[in-house]
């Protein structure tokens, strides 16, 4: 391993080890056994976490801008921390932000995520993925895979309230707990292992996370599979011992005195683990039941994706939210080891444990190995982060979301306040307000005569909770060469150049969010404005606070410029053009962009001579005009649509084509490749799960995964020209020419409700927010034809 100023090289020298049977591969000079030399840009490091090895602090776990990760183990503590030392010192990384410690505990006190999490600002599952990652957890080191709870303990009801607690398992006891005759049998083995010494005594054998439990819940997806066949000597394992069925595993964790398995995150994330589609041939049980795909509950529908759904939903539901700090306690906190630990019946073999063994002061070589395989096989406990009680969350009523099924759609209420820029009686700003973007507790509101106007919304008590106060109104610069956007029956060709579709807003570099949802710490003057479909096919970006042009590019496209869409991040945007490519970029960013840009930009072929704004990738695959763009940098995913029916998924930071899709005209169903009889694609909008919603020329939506799966489908009955998509929730919100602004169930696109503001005209605009960075309550603001923003809000009245 050599580490310069700017690169991280290897190098392979000796033999390469197999992760699973630990047995040497010499090297022969084959291809498939050696391993090629490897480089890595430090300009790309963006985190570094310790991490452990054979329980011993000596490992380096480093993150990278385009997404890569690395595991590297080093000859004992002291080598460790004095690479960390040179390279935060002595290296360009410009992208790093990790902490100067090492010590998980540390770098847990300093992160303030439990702060985020109690407050709701963050997911229960982004909170257990951070406890995690923390804690030495790794995707990429098997013996330390991330671990989940057990959340549900009802496999067989036909249906599934998530309101009863009865459904739940008891998250304050570990698996091996939770059944009390099982755990009888536990403390009496316990007693009887006098001959042992105290801190050598165990309640459990096995462990609630090791490799053979992410095998076994892993076997159908690669490379585990191979992982798999590698442990069991070349074969799969019995069948009967195989995982193929959910409700049977959970009453194994009940039963067993040796199994005590918890979860893993796929569980709440890849309905892929489910299905074998790789058909590997899983051979069949005692019983004649052949395994294939793994059996669901009743309540799944037969469906690995409605599983992983009603996970999720039982993961976020109150019952978990207001327990889950009792598991962390198990599994991170203070009842992981010590007196606290044997009250609560969590005791595992003391080779699990952080600093119970010193591998390199044992001289036996057979007792040295003996215990290195009980490390290796049998689970290793998490580094604990916390010392003391770990608080509970603060209560849903005191925040919550617009659209929450738990409260109902009933209360609704939209409001239009009188004195606005637009409007019919309005000299200020004519025309319909065709986009609308929200920071803080400011709305920005773009007409269509290229007026740029700027409210203040305020919390107030009241049967209206809020007022809508005028801010500011300017035009933007009259040489902007950007026509002016044109509704109603005037001609679809100035309705295609500009609409929502060729505006964004962002703060650049510095733009910073502290929850899911758009709240940021107030907004300044800093703010810019993105935009396209100029007659010179450039992206403009203008201030917000004097609308001057700040800086401009075309970055390669040859043709005009179609649509933008920015990152959650605010740091990079996607643009798609009638060239049929689309183009990543970069904002305010200078590190972020010469991390990620690809050598075909740095060419040459494509030139962007200023330094706030930088084209990274060029994103082919499609053969016809791009027509909408969506972006997820949390996912590291841009899904584009073109005129076609092509529905492509792209990486954001590497470029990396994924897959290409359709919905054919026909058959309606969605088809792999960008096939022929596809229906042009006018609106794209995703989710954090993993889903995309496209709406397409023949009015229907599809719900459908990054991975290619078709959820669902509906008609709308009208051409949409706005939707969004709740992030905290599974709704999906539109507005079209029939001024209705529809909430439907994203899982299976049900209507759930409808607010009608036909009066104002048809639905151009549509943006979710917050009245302030406290405020609990969400608000949704829709722009209309006429010129005037309406606020959908939750009435409190009867709360």
């Amino acid at each position: 391993l050599l580490l310069t100023s700017h690169n991280l090289y290897f190098h392979q020298t000796g033999d390469i080890i197999d992760v699973m049977t630990r047995e040497r591969l010499e090297n022969t000079g084959d291809k498939n056994v050696a391993m090629q030399d490897q480089k890595w840009k430090l300009n790309r490091l963006t985190d570094i976490h310790g991490r452990r090895y054979m329980l011993k602090a000596q490992a380096l776990e480093l993150f990278f801008a385009d997404m890569q990760g690395l595991f590297v183990k080093f000859n004992g503590t002291k080598e460790r921390d004095l690479f960390f030392s040179k390279l935060r010192a002595a290296c360009k990384t410009p992208l790093l932000r990790a902490s100067k410690s090492l010590n998980p505990r540390t770098v847990f006190k300093k992160s303030k995520l439990t702060e985020l999490w109690r407050h709701r600002k963050i997911s229960n599952f982004q909170y257990l993925m951070a406890l995690n990652l923390m804690a030495g957890r790794t995707f990429n080191d098997i013996t330390q895979y991330p671990v989940f709870p057990w959340i549900i303990s009802d496999y067989t009801s036909e249906t599934l309230d998530l309101t009863d607690h009865n459904i739940y398992r008891d998250l304050s006891k570990p698996v091996g707990a939770l059944n009390e005759d099982r755990l009888a049998m536990l403390i009496e083995r316990y007693n009887e292992l006098d001959g042992f010494p105290e801190e050598e005594r165990f309640l459990y054998g096995s462990h609630y996370s090791s490799p053979g439990v992410v095998l076994h819940y892993m076997l159908r997806q690669e490379p585990f599979t191979s992982m798999h066949i590698a442990l069991q000597s070349g074969r799969f394992d019995c069948p009967d011992r195989l995982f193929f069925d959910v409700g049977g595993c959970w009453r194994s964790c009940l039963s067993s005195t040796s199994d005590v398995k918890e979860l893993i995150p796929e569980f709440f994330t890849c309905p892929e683990i489910f299905l074998n589609t790789n058909r590997f041939p899983l051979g069949e049980t005692q019983n004649k039941q052949p395994v294939d795909n793994v059996i669901l509950p009743p309540w799944s529908n037969g469906s690995a994706h409605e599983f992983i759904r009603i996970q999720r939903l039982a993961l976020e539901s109150d019952y978990v939210s207001n327990n889950l700090h009792h598991w962390i306690d198990l599994i991170f906190g203070y009842k992981q080891r010590g007196p606290a630990s044997s009250l609560a019946h969590n005791v595992f073999h003391y080779l699990s444990y952080e600093g119970s063994v010193d591998i390199d002061k044992i001289t036996d070589e057979i007792q040295r190995k003996a215990i290195e395989g009980h490390i290796q096989n049998f689970g290793q406990t998490p580094s604990q982060l916390i010392a003391k009680e770990h608080p509970s969350r603060s209560r849903a009523d005191d925040v919550f979301g617009l659209f929450s099924k738990s409260l109902g759609y009933d209360r609704l209420q939209c409001h239009t306040p009188s004195k606005q820029f637009g409007g019919h009686r309005s000299t200020e700003a004519d025309g319909a307000v065709i986009s609308l973007h929200a920071f803080g507790d400011t709305v920005f509101a773009i007409h269509s005569d290229l007026t740029f106007c700027s409210y203040k919304l305020y919390q107030t008590r009241g049967s209206t909770p809020f007022l809508l106060k005028t801010d500011k109104v300017r035009k933007m610069e009259s040489n902007s060469s950007l026509p002016q956007a044109s509704t109603g029956d005037k001609g679809d060709q100035a309705e295609r150049l500009v609409g929502n579709w060729s505006f964004a807003m962002t703060n650049g570099g510095n733009y910073a969010r502290t929850d899911d949802v758009g709240v940021a710490g107030g907004v300044d003057t800093n703010y810019y404005l993105l935009s396209c479909g100029y007659f010179d096919n450039c992206v403009k970006f203008h201030s917000v606070d004097s609308l001057l042009l700040y800086a401009k590019s075309n970055g390669g496209h040859r043709g005009q410029i179609n649509c933008l869409h920015m990152g959650d991040d605010g740091t990079v945007a996607v643009t798609g053009g009638q060239d049929a490519t689309c183009r990543v970029w970069t904002v305010d960013h200078d590190a972020l962009s010469t991390a990620i840009t690809d050598g075909y930009i740095q060419s040459g072929e494509v030139q962007c001579h200023d330094e706030f704004i930088n084209c990274c990738h060029v994103l082919t695959g499609h053969s016809s005009p791009i027509t909408c763009v969506t972006t997820s940098t949390k996912l590291d995913v841009v899904v584009s649509g073109s005129q076609d029916g092509s529905i492509c998924l792209h990486n954001i930071r590497s470029g990396r084509f994924i897959r290409s899709l359709h919905v054919n005209a026909i058959t309606r169903e969605v088809k792999e490749s960008s096939g022929q009889n596809g229906v042009a694609v006018r609106k794209l909008a995703i989710h954090l799960d993993g889903s995309f919603v496209a709406h397409l020329s023949d009015g229907s939506l599809h719900v459908i995964t990054i991975n290619g799966h078709h959820l669902s489908s509906a008609s709308v009955g009208e051409t949409l020209n706005s939707m969004t998509i709740c992030s905290k929730s599974e709704t999906l919100i539109t507005g079209g020419k029939k001024g209705l602004a529809k909430m439907w169930s994203l899982h299976d696109l049900s209507l759930q409700c409808t607010v009608n503001v036909a009066k104002y005209g048809a639905i151009t605009s549509l943006v979710l927010f917050h009245a302030d960075t406290s405020a609990a309550a969400q608000f949704l603001c829709v722009g209309s034809d006429n010129g005037l923003l309406s606020i959908v809000f939750r009435s409190t009245d009867g709360k």
